[in-house]
């Protein structure tokens, strides 16, 4: 009886390397899709659209983009999540991915296990700028103008990322800025150009034309380390708030139970592509510090990051 039980379970651990090297070496054997939860023409939208050319060369298939905007990308999640756990459903995630469960907690939506995750994409670091008008030069000239002048400051905020990355400065410099939102990163921009407001956190690849023409002010980067599109403008962390980092992420997950071999495969070849110097260059261009990862690492940096933004959430008292 026993050399029974132990031959059928000798077949079954036979029968199910079997299946994870079948579904390994068949996949893709269709077109895959990335699901991408804002407009045509943003970043996240036009980083799906480099990978996803490259990716289709790679595996031989199609990668079709789909575009599913609104709610701060909570479409395009729960479509997502709630895919075939086959592997050709992938979602585009960007930073509002950890933002999300503590913006909008009646979804339920886990940011882990409603999710398979593949691999970080990369990071992409914002300006903080001033209009030209506001008499500091730096983040601690900012902080100390802003602490003589509580509330005098006002701030544009255009999403979620920004309204949190800029009230989590706020929160660590100890200073009161007023939010004034808007409906796109356009209109924000027009108003700090007017000085309708006067401090800023957008993309560097939106400001950097104006910051060099003079119509904005550089104070800082907001992620760790230095952006190579702007080298010479410090970082805030470095520059009078140690520790603040709010860059804006990028990442690759698909829907959860997905096969561990096709997981696997999915994140040796964005390492892979994401090592390429064309690839690597044109994500450059976009303002994005291509960053790959392995799959622990990538599913540990959204549980740190979904933790780091519950608490701003709750500092600031956001709402939805």
């Amino acid at each position: 009886m026993k050399h029974l039980q132990n031959a059928l379970s000798a077949l079954l651990l036979l029968s199910f390397l079997h299946g994870a090297s079948h579904a390994q070496n068949t996949y893709p054997s269709k077109p895959i899709k990335f699901v991408v939860g804002f407009a045509p023409g943003g970043p996240t939208d036009v980083i799906s659209r480099i990978l996803g050319k490259r990716f289709s060369e790679v595996l031989n298939q199609p990668v079709l983009i789909d575009n599913k905007p609104g709610a701060d990308s909570l479409i395009a999640s729960k479509l997502v999540s709630q895919a075939e756990n086959d592997g050709y459903t992938l979602l585009i995630a960007s930073g509002s991915h950890t933002i999300n469960p503590s913006l909008y907690p009646e979804t339920k939506l886990d940011p882990i296990k409603d999710f398979s995750p593949i691999g970080l994409i990369g990071d992409s670091p914002n300006f903080l700028v001033v209009n030209p008008q506001v008499p500091v030069n730096s983040v601690e000239e900012l902080i100390a103008y802003a602490k003589k002048n509580p509330g005098k400051l006002n701030y544009a905020s255009s999403a979620s990322t920004i309204y949190l990355q800029t009230e989590l400065f706020k929160s660590m410099a100890n200073v009161n800025m007023t939010s004034i939102p808007y409906k796109g990163a356009g209109l924000a921009l027009t108003s700090l150009l007017a000085n309708e407001v006067q401090v800023s956190i957008s993309s560097i690849v939106t400001l950097i034309q104006h910051v060099k023409s003079g119509k904005v002010r550089a104070l800082a980067v907001t992620s760790l380390k230095r952006s190579s599109l702007a080298p010479d403008v410090p970082t805030v962390n470095e520059k009078g708030l140690p520790g603040y980092a709010a860059s804006t992420w990028y990442g690759m997950l698909t829907s959860p139970g997905v096969n561990a071999q096709i997981i696997a495969k999915l994140n040796s070849t964005l390492n892979k592509v994401l090592e390429e110097p064309e690839i690597k260059a044109q994500l450059v261009a976009q303002g994005l510090e291509p960053m790959p990862t392995a799959i622990n690492e990538f599913t540990k940096f959204i549980a740190d990051d979904q933790v780091k933004w519950a608490k701003v959430v709750k500092d600031s008292n956001a709402k939805n």
